[in-house]
């Protein structure tokens, strides 16, 4: 479950202490690892500043201002991956952050500069294609967007599912999931076979195209 700002819980900055201290090699790792899987397209530069920035939020919340609350009840090392995720996905959503990858994506197609520039809006190109093929581009983000809501909602609740969404967005294999997620073969196979039918729910008719 994606972690909101602000809890009912006394969760307090000795208890983040406290559990931060108590983290051992692994976790750690665990931790940079899926950092490593949700930095693609977001304004951190390293794994750890994401890992950093998500300790930095948690303990902002603890001391009482705006931040990541950590409900006690769940365990610390699926909040913190939920968190990272969730930074992440902030990340990504900032307008500068947006920007920046369609001017990457511009580019790759050849454009120049000043056309990329152009169809950000920091120049006059052609006006009326620029308009039409930024709303058409907007479109097709929202769509995805929506999809993306769908899917975050329905397997919310499941950091199986979810770290096998983050891991195949990322490139990993199957045994990289796997041991990022402690799971078995047979967790494994059973989480992917979760997240089919919870598609088919979801977008009936669709994955038969």
């Amino acid at each position: 479950m994606k972690p909101e700002d602000q809890s009912g819980d006394n969760t307090t900055p000795e208890d983040v202490h406290q559990v931060i201290e108590t983290l051992t090699q692994e976790d750690r790792y665990r931790l940079r690892k899926a950092a490593a899987i949700c930095l693609a397209g977001t304004e951190y530069q390293d794994p750890m500043e994401l890992v950093h920035e998500a300790i930095l939020r948690t303990m902002n919340a603890a001391n009482g201002s705006k931040g990541r609350h950590w409900p006690k009840n769940v365990p610390f090392m699926a909040y913190m991956i939920q968190t990272i995720k969730g930074l992440a996905s902030d990340s990504r959503e900032s307008l500068p952050q947006k920007r920046t990858d369609y001017m990457e994506v511009m580019a790759a197609e050849g454009a120049t500069t000043e056309e990329a520039l152009g169809r950000v809006g920091y120049c006059h190109s052609d006006v009326l294609s620029q308009a039409v093929e930024w709303e058409e581009s907007l479109d097709r983000h929202n769509r995805a967007k929506t999809d993306a809501i769908l899917i975050d909602t329905r397997f919310a609740d499941d950091s199986e599912v979810m770290l096998i969404i983050m891991g195949h967005k990322d490139g990993l294999t199957s045994a990289e999931i796997r041991e990022l997620g402690e799971m078995s073969t047979t967790q494994y196979e059973t989480a992917r076979r979760r997240f089919r039918r919870g598609l088919e729910n979801l977008f009936p008719g669709r994955r038969s195209r």
